[in-house]
Order: C-alpha cells, then structure tokens, then sequence
C-alpha cells in the first residue's frame, strides 16, 4: 500500500526533463589517477511515471600531473540510458541507470620537449545511481555517482549534485 501510494505521488505530469549536474570524477589512466570537474547536461523522456530514457554529454577539466610531470588528460562524451525511479516517500526517490557511455580520452605528454597526444575513444555499459528530491513543483535536486569503464582497465567515476527541470 505504502508503495502504491508513494508512487503515485512520484507520478509526473511532464514527460520531459532537463538537467545540469557539476561532479567531481576520479579518472584512472595506465593505473594513474587524475581528478576534476566534471559538468554534465542531459535530457530525461519519461515513458512511465518511474521509467525514462536519459541522454547526455559530459566533459571534464584537463587534469595535471596524472602518470608524470607535465602531463594532462581530460576527457569528453555522451551517454545513453534507461533510468527507473525506485520512490522512497512523497518528496523523492532514488534511481538506477544502465546504458552505453561513449568517451574520448585526450591524454598529452612530453618527451624531450616534445608535446604528444594520443586520443583513446571507447563505448562500454556504464551504471549510476542516485537520488532525486523535489524542490518545487517542476524542479528537483539530485546526487548521483556514476561508474564509467573506459579502454583497457581506465575508468571515470564520479559524484555530483544537479538540478532537473521539468516542463
């Protein structure tokens, strides 16, 4: 019954939804670690009351010193996802997402002052989850950690708090 109830109270009358979530991600190069901003914008399209598509475009800041001195990587991409609403009370709920995440790592070095770049781009399955409290009517907060695998043993993760809009 609890359940039920706390789902219809979940139940959007707005099928679209924007964000904005700035993160701290951690990312894991050649058994290195780096750390920066990371911004991320999306759009959910909400198929049910608790079931949406999420995409999204994400880019960090370059990251310094990571594997050596005077290095730097940062990294850009886009993702795709279902994401389903689990409600915890009236004013929020938390969510799971599963899906593609396309990444291109820009990583530049120096060697005998000589600046390299190489370029690694993967599509791997990525998983977040979150939870989402409603602020007003149309606008909700959300903190959300996300796990992205990249090319060989690489990996982004972060955490972050966003602000969603509803129309």
């Amino acid at each position: 019954m609890l359940l039920g109830a706390t789902a219809s109270a979940q139940a959007t009358d707005t099928l679209h939804q924007i964000y904005i979530q700035p993160s701290l991600a951690n990312l894991k190069i050649d058994g290195s670690h780096g750390s920066a901003l990371m911004t991320q914008v999306g759009y959910n399209y909400h198929f049910a009351p608790m079931i949406a598509m999420d995409l999204s475009y994400y880019m960090t800041a370059s990251m310094n010193d990571i594997a050596m001195d005077n290095d730097k990587a940062s990294a850009t991409g886009a993702t795709i996802a279902a994401k389903m609403y689990f409600p915890m009370s009236y004013y929020g709920s938390f969510y799971g997402k599963f899906g593609l995440n396309r990444t291109n790592v820009e990583y530049q070095y120096k060697v005998n002052n000589q600046t390299l770049k190489q370029d690694a781009v993967s599509t791997k399955p990525y998983v977040a989850v979150g939870t989402v409290m409603k602020l007003f009517p149309s606008v909700t907060f959300n903190v959300e950690y996300q796990y992205m695998p990249l090319a060989s043993d690489d990996y982004i993760s972060s955490i972050g708090a966003g602000v969603n809009f509803m129309f």
